[in-house]
């Protein structure tokens, strides 16, 4: 270039700076990376994760190009590639800033693998953003959704279908994100187009160095997403998630020395750490100030510190996409890593108090029942899934479901994320289910049965029981007849799809029928009892017959049980004799009604969705009821709850409560 066209280069770049300053655009030289496509990527981008839809992300991103960023980090799953799409074009409208200065990063998701699906989505993408071609595309997760040994479609299938996007002309660069050096590996055996960049979650709290040092190595760009951390991580995994690195001793007097902010010098970190970083925010000054990091450093000793935090532990582990039935079953599959589980079962236990052992008692099966269960009959959807995670964290060892309770599929993934966790395993766990009246049926049963496996995610369950002793017909008998229903379910037991088996609801004349023509005995039999209703004639038919009884309602009934009964009850967790025990032994009252049913030798399912009461029902094991107590909580006048009016019919086989019940 000689010097005329040197300095007319010159002015033209001047005046376009102060085109930008009278528009209200800030000009920064962000420095790049050489990715090994040729292409440059600049080191500091605005990640749009979690950047909410109506206007928010729109304005994030014009801020962002205002501010002087020129690389936008998206992906499909973010479902706000539209508003980006329309920032980016209100942007190139004003003729500021042109297509070609501005980096846009976008991602492949899970359900998108193979080879026709993979171009389809990335033209939606470009068709969203209102662009021609994508500076970078990347595989999301390595995940594609399936479950088998193998992934499917194969990781080579869509490789193939990402580097047919760069001979399109569609992408420039393709790579991936989320994949271990194992992973990352199998691509570079088979590749044609080599991956550009691999996206990773990478902080103070998980460094990810072998990696880093790995994909440096092979040429391999590697950007930082969290760089703050992920603050909002806890509410993704449903789970405890500290310290804050935003709150971090260390980085926040760091800060306060350089006389930066705490988020300054987490992305500064990233930088001299060696990657790309992808701070996120939607607050204009935050969004400036995050990428003011550019023209100082972290002095080394002070850096180092920052490199020598404990635990290293991922935030976003990717517990929600293991499954029991593969092709990850745990969160070390994933990642290719033994002791990712073992790192996270330790900061689980250093968050939850897991030496609480609950007692068993051993049933006529010869399996050990853990006596305290947490019940979810009435626990709502969205509620359900955070309730059984925290109790299970809590010490609760078993959890009672039903095909009835329409929440079996919550309550399996809240098993499958602390199983991933690797704080429990599943032969730690006690899981129950129960038979629904409309599946009696020899031929419907094992379906039933499988339908719930599927839902809870389980490849058996502990105990199946028939939950009424009701199949919904008309006429004089059950139809089909009981013997039918139970010959199915000691199949089950034969085909070892279940530990032991048992029923629920019937009185002590049905289950002597049972007894009557079973070859394999009811392990358990699960009906309504409290001080307000002690079931003492069932109880001594059970124990004179080694069966086990499981006490649900074990404080008299949910709330809105008088709605379902259509008649007010009474409630023992207001009765003055429950609370004046409870006051002189400093417990709530649901304490001392569920220690009234431990010491009567039944196993108890008290019920709740707050963490709470949650920890406090299980709190009722390093004490007793004096006899005095226990005696006067036995005397309480009687009233069953839950009385099944709702089966009755005049045309049989209940008409009467008396039926039902044999009373």
């Amino acid at each position: 270039m000689t010097d005329r066209q040197l300095a007319e280069a010159e002015a033209l770049e001047l005046a376009k700076r102060r085109e930008r300053a009278a528009r209200g655009y800030r000009f920064v030289d962000i420095p790049t990376a050489r990715l090994n496509s040729g292409h440059e990527m600049p080191l500091v981008g605005l990640g749009t994760w979690k950047s909410a839809k109506g206007g928010e992300v729109g304005r994030a991103v014009e801020a962002a190009l205002r501010c002087g960023y020129r690389h936008v980090d998206c992906a499909s799953q973010y479902k706000n590639e539209e508003e980006v799409g329309a920032a980016l074009s209100a942007v190139f409208a004003q003729g500021v800033v042109g297509r070609a200065d501005v980096f846009v990063t976008s991602k492949l998701w899970n359900t998108d693998h193979g080879r026709d699906r993979a171009q389809l989505a990335c033209k939606k993408t470009l068709n969203d953003l209102g662009l021609e071609f994508l500076d970078l595309y990347l595989v999301h997760h390595p995940v594609t959704g399936n479950t088998g040994e193998e992934l499917w479609p194969s990781m080579k299938e869509t490789w193939e279908a990402m580097e047919a996007l760069v001979d399109e002309g569609l992408v420039k660069s393709i790579g991936i994100s989320n994949f271990s050096i194992k992973k990352t590996k199998e691509i570079l055996s088979y590749c044609r187009v080599k991956p550009a960049v691999n996206q990773v979650e990478a902080h103070p709290h998980f460094r990810n160095d072998d990696l880093l040092k790995w994909c440096i190595e092979n040429g391999i760009h590697v950007t930082a997403y969290s760089p703050l951390g992920s603050p909002d991580s806890a509410e993704i995994l449903k789970r405890k998630v500290t310290p804050s690195l935003l709150g971090h001793d260390v980085v926040t007097n760091i800060a306060e020395r350089l006389g930066k902010s705490p988020a300054q010098v987490l992305i500064r970190w990233a930088l001299q750490h060696g990657t790309s970083v992808l701070p996120k925010s939607v607050h204009e000054d935050r969004i400036q100030a995050n990428l003011d990091v550019l023209d100082w450093s972290i002095p080394e000793a002070e850096y180092q510190r920052l490199c020598s935090f404990h635990p290293q532990l991922r935030m976003l582990d990717g517990s929600y996409f293991t499954n029991p039935r593969g092709p990850y079953k745990r969160i070390s599959d994933l990642w290719d890593d033994p002791e990712e589980d073992h790192r996270l079962a330790k900061f689980i236990q250093s968050q939850y108090d897991l030496n609480i052992v609950t007692p068993t008692t051993t049933l006529i099966s010869g399996h050990q029942i853990p006596v305290i269960g947490l019940g979810t009959w009435r626990s709502a959807k969205g509620v359900v899934r955070d309730a059984v995670a925290m109790a299970i964290r809590s010490g609760y060892r078993h959890i009672d479901c039903a095909a009835v309770y329409n929440n079996e599929s919550e309550v399996g993934d809240a098993l499958n994320t602390v199983l991933a966790e690797g704080v429990v395993r599943r032969e730690d766990l006690w899981i129950t289910s129960k038979l629904w009246n409309t599946e009696h049926a020899r031929n419907r049963v094992l379906p039933a049965l499988q339908h719930s496996m599927r839902s809870l995610q389980c490849d058996y369950l502990d105990l199946y029981l028939m939950h009424w002793p009701i199949t919904g017909n008309k006429g004089p008998q059950v139809e089909p007849p009981i013997k039918e229903t139970w010959q199915a379910m000691e199949d089950l037991v034969d085909r070892g799809l279940v530990r032991a088996i048992g029923v629920s609801n019937f009185s002590a004349k049905k289950l002597a029928d049972v007894l009557g023509y079973a070859r394999i005995k009811p392990s358990v039999c699960q009906v309504e009892i409290h001080p307000y209703f002690r079931n003492d004639a069932l109880i001594e038919f059970c124990k004179g017959h080694r069966i086990h009884v499981t006490a649900y309602s074990p404080l008299g009934g949910a709330p809105d049980t008088s709605t379902i009964v259509g008649r007010e009850l009474p409630s023992p967790l207001k009765d003055h004799t429950v609370n004046a025990i409870a006051d002189k032994m400093q417990k709530s009252a649901a304490q001392v009604m569920l220690r009234w049913g431990l010491q009567r030798g039944t196993s108890i399912l008290p019920k709740s969705s707050n963490a709470h009461r949650i920890k406090e029902n299980l709190d009722v094991l390093g004490w007793s009821l004096s006899d005095a107590d226990f005696g006067r909580l036995s005397d309480l006048k009687q009233t069953r709850m839950l009385d099944g009016v709702w089966w009755l019919q005049a045309e049989g086989p209940y008409r009467t409560p008396q039926d039902l019940w044999d009373e």
